[in-house]
């Protein structure tokens, strides 16, 4: 028996490991196992109550034999419906609570996935199967408890039929291996099948997405067509690969039906024969004839069952290879708490970065002063972003250190390293949220003022006054329903509020006009008071207030500096200064 297990646990680990989440819910699970058999006893005892009236009919019992069949069979049924009733919705808790479960571990590891691996996800994969996947997966566990109820009923209707004839029962035994095959064929077609269809199904997501965020692009490009044309290929593809899966599905039905009604006709051939002989009654034949016809119904459900099992299960393997794909590429270290007196200096030792095999970083290393702002500049793709982004660890360095308050950020838990940094992007993001919530986010236990006083500093009050519900205006998807330059002082106002002493700035007004540009300076510089600043320059125009500047070439420092120092060595930057100089004259 153990090895049986084993062996079904190795050919299956995706379903075992499903079947772990049922540990949180034993009552629930002891309820529906308890509830089968009396909802599987129903079906034979009616077959039983059937086969009494037909031969007590032929012997003329009274009438008021029939009054006690028929209150047998409404209390039989009565209680079978409540059986159903608390069996269903047991059932169904049961999917929906585990599936709840699931959902917020998956989300849970979107929020905390390290960036590298949410480098190599599509959108598309990651919203398919929080919503697909898990929809078959609560199918799954829906039809589950089937397999576990309708043997019973099987069970108890061929010993209705055994009790009757055992000679006429050992007949229907004989299809049982060709059932089983067809079990075996079909439910392996069906998880190849489904793979495909989930991978397919997350394609037509992931366009989708595309579609729909990035319908700006689509439109000035006039994409409409050919993203179209894309989208009925992948759902052509999809249709193709699920009407497989359909007709696998659908021909275990009749062809149990088939094989069913070919066992009927020898057995009424056979059982005729016995009648006229003597050795069984009419309703012997007839209660057995009906078992026969009832045994039918769980072997489909069955079979349906198991399908949907197989489809879960690929499912299942899909959600599994997220999470365990999801968990952090880089051991932590012990953690260190952080000292009563934070310093909001920064220092990078010899860091190196890589990217799928490819240097950005090379052996960078230079510090920034607390309270000291320093832009970094360079070509596109000298590794100026990749340097920021290791401070916050969204990405881990392979050799080199980058320091805090002279400790090795991978020595600090991240909520206590993260909560010590804020930044502005030139790519803002908001929430679809209120422009109130947007802000608080910067610090959720702020009090209403603090988030008004840290609107004004942003110089966002202005513009929210004309909003129509003012702080309580819906911003839309990514902030769409404002401007540009509102979007990134509200972006501001979220850092002013969070108040952390070392600030990364990312270029915040590179896509602006020069009025906006104007009042995001005056609102980054409210911002930049007396914070530990990097600056990531594309333009620039934007190192007035840079103390020095790091200039980078290829994943290295090439010269560091104050800009006049760096302007009177006539290298790189002067070459980088006066080529973007001549541009815009």
């Amino acid at each position: 028996m153990l090895g049986t297990i084993t062996a079904l646990r190795q050919r299956f680990p995706a379903l075992f490991r499903l079947a772990r989440e049922f540990n949180n819910y034993r009552a629930n699970v002891a309820g529906v196992l308890i509830l089968g058999p009396c909802i599987s006893a129903v079906q034979p005892l009616a077959v039983r109550i059937s086969q009494q009236i037909i031969d007590d009919l032929r012997g003329g019992v009274p009438t008021e034999s029939f009054h006690r069949f028929s209150l047998w069979l409404v209390g039989l049924f009565a209680v079978s419906g409540l059986a159903k009733f608390f069996h269903n919705t047991l059932r169904r808790y049961l999917s929906e609570r585990i599936v709840l479960k699931l959902r917020a571990k998956l989300f849970d590891r979107y929020l905390h996935m390290p960036q590298e691996a949410l480098d190599h996800k599509r959108t598309g994969d990651l919203l398919s199967t929080i919503q697909n996947d898990l929809a078959q997966v609560a199918a799954g566990i829906d039809t589950v408890c089937d397999i576990f109820k309708e043997p019973l009923t099987f069970v108890g209707l061929v010993g209705v039929a055994v009790y009757y004839d055992w000679r006429l029962a050992l007949i229907t035994l004989i299809a049982a291996p060709v059932v089983v095959a067809l079990f075996a064929i079909s439910g392996a077609a069906v998880k190849r099948y489904s793979a495909e269809n989930l991978e397919q199904y997350a394609d037509l997501m992931s366009l989708g997405e595309q579609g729909v965020t990035g319908s700006r692009i689509v439109k000035v490009f006039r994409l409409e067509q050919p993203l179209l044309d894309s989208f009925r290929r992948i759902q052509d593809d999809y249709f193709r690969s699920l009407w497989r899966s359909i007709r696998v599905q659908e021909i275990g039905t009749p062809a149990v039906e088939f094989i069913g009604a070919i066992l009927m006709a020898g057995i009424i051939v056979y059982g005729g024969y016995r009648v006229s002989s003597g050795a069984l009654t009419a309703g012997d034949l007839i209660a057995f004839l009906l078992a026969l016809g009832l045994a039918q119904m769980p072997i489909k459900k069955m079979n349906n069952a198991w399908l949907r099992l197989r489809i879960a299960e690929a499912a299942s393997e899909r959600i599994y290879s997220i999470l365990d794909d999801s968990r952090p590429t880089t051991p932590e270290r012990p953690v260190r708490h952080p000292p009563a007196s934070w310093r909001a200096d920064v220092r990078y030792e010899g860091v190196h970065l890589t990217y799928d095999g490819k240097p950005a970083l090379d052996g960078v290393s230079f510090g920034v002063q607390e309270g000291e702002c320093v832009a970094i500049v360079g070509h596109s793709g000298s590794g100026k972003s990749s340097l920021v982004n290791l401070l916050p660890r969204l990405y881990e360095a392979q050799k080199g250190r980058v320091l805090l308050g002279g400790i090795d950020t991978r020595d600090l838990a991240l909520g206590d390293l993260r909560s010590r940094i804020s930044a502005v992007t030139q790519d803002v993001f908001l929430f679809n949220d209120t422009v109130y919530q947007n802000i608080l986010y910067g610090r959720p236990s702020a009090t209403r003022r603090e988030v008004e006083r840290a609107a004004e500093q942003a110089h966002c009050a202005e513009f929210i006054a004309k909003l129509p519900r003012g702080f309580e205006a819906k911003v839309g998807d990514r902030g769409v329903r404002l401007s540009g330059g509102e979007r990134q002082r509200l972006a501001i106002a979220r850092a002013i509020l969070r108040g952390a002493p070392v600030l990364i700035l990312d270029e915040a007004t590179s896509s602006l006009d020069s009025e906006s540009e104007r009042v995001v300076q005056d609102a980054l510089d409210e911002l930049m008071e007396g914070k530990t600043s990097l600056l990531v320059a594309h333009r620039f125009s934007s190192l007035r207030r840079a103390d020095r500047i790091v200039v980078l070439d290829n994943g290295k420092v090439r010269e560091a500096g104050t800009h006049e120092e760096l302007m009177a060595r006539r290298g790189l930057f002067t070459a980088l200064f006066e080529s973007q100089m001549g541009k815009t004259s």
